[in-house]
């Protein structure tokens, strides 16, 4: 019999978990595969501990892993991977946005097409105004200046096979990009089309500074087009530099002009504002190698609820 793990990372999702589970299990049984789900409570503040502990008790299938405090999204799955010792993982998050019984076509497809990995693809998003379009923004810039190329309207809910979930455990870095990994793998990928759904039970942990932060590991982490824009905007500051000397000299030779203060003022204020920004992405990169030369740990376990480490 085969044998799947689910990873299903948790913030706040106490009202969520019990059908979660419910459902998870009931297209696994469908698929008649062996299994272990591994809940994964990113810091929670409310119950999801408590819970994730009363089903493990219920189901001896069931484990879980607790963080001694947010961690964030990739960390948790990151969690989930470095225990997982499977054919299958499956990534779903609990908020059940992503329907779980989805599972069922992508092993389908997975196995009878002969895939690495299998992700979830929006046909229809009913997510609120901001965030469905800031998606789609953010996945047509990062198409635009990434060799690594991902599909829009994708995210965590995939299924992968053993041979990618050895290499996702070899990963080192701080700032995980998992739907940019997968691809940049080479691996053969595959699609399914689902609706997502509005979250119908607690709130969404992911805060426009965390969406912000998140576009930033992704955009940074994948590509080095922030550095040559910088390099870009500093030759056009070069040559307006340049022709704005001519036209400072024409204009004292062939007129009797007055010096100009604020045309002095702007000057100045364009080449520092070019400076200054150029030295912002700089020091992003330069922040970012920081951080992974530290070599700290990706996260931090409080407990674990019947797990066995590798």
């Amino acid at each position: 019999m085969k044998k799947i793990t689910i990873i299903g990372p948790c913030y706040n999702e106490s009202e969520n978990i019990d059908e979660y589970l419910n459902r998870v299990i009931e297209t696994l049984e469908k698929l008649k595969l062996d299994y272990q789900i591994v809940l994964v409570d990113d810091g929670s503040e409310d119950a999801t501990w408590n819970k994730i502990l009363e089903n493990s008790k219920k189901n001896i299938n069931i484990h879980g892993i607790k963080f001694t405090r947010n961690f964030g999204h990739q960390s948790a799955i990151m969690a989930g991977i470095n225990f997982a010792d499977s054919e299958y993982v499956f990534f779903s998050d609990v908020d059940l946005q992503d329907p779980p019984e989805l599972l069922e076509q992508m092993f389908e497809k997975i196995t009878q097409s002969k895939l690495d990995a299998v992700f979830g693809k929006r046909s229809k998003n009913k997510e609120n105004f901001f965030k469905k379009y800031s998606s789609i923004f953010f996945y047509k810039f990062f198409n635009v200046i990434s060799n690594t190329k991902i599909s829009e309207q994708t995210s965590d809910f995939i299924l992968i096979n053993q041979k990618v979930l050895k290499e996702l455990k070899k990963i080192k870095d701080k700032d995980i990009f998992l739907r940019g990994l997968i691809p940049w793998f080479g691996f053969n990928i595959g699609y399914v089309n689902f609706q997502r759904e509005k979250r119908k039970k607690g709130n969404s942990g992911w805060s426009i500074s965390k969406m912000l932060e998140f576009s930033l590991t992704a955009l940074l982490s994948f590509s080095n087009f922030p550095m040559r824009l910088s390099f870009i905007l500093s030759l056009i500051s070069i040559i307006s530099f340049i022709t704005l000397t001519f036209f400072a000299l024409f204009s004292y030779i062939s007129m009797d002009v007055v010096k100009g203060w604020t045309s002095l003022f702007l000057v100045i204020s364009f080449f520092n504002t070019i400076i200054f920004f150029v030295l912002g992405i700089m020091a992003e990169y330069v922040g970012r190698i920081y951080l992974n030369s530290k070599d700290k740990p990706l996260y931090v376990v409080d407990q674990i609820s019947k797990v066995d480490e590798n």
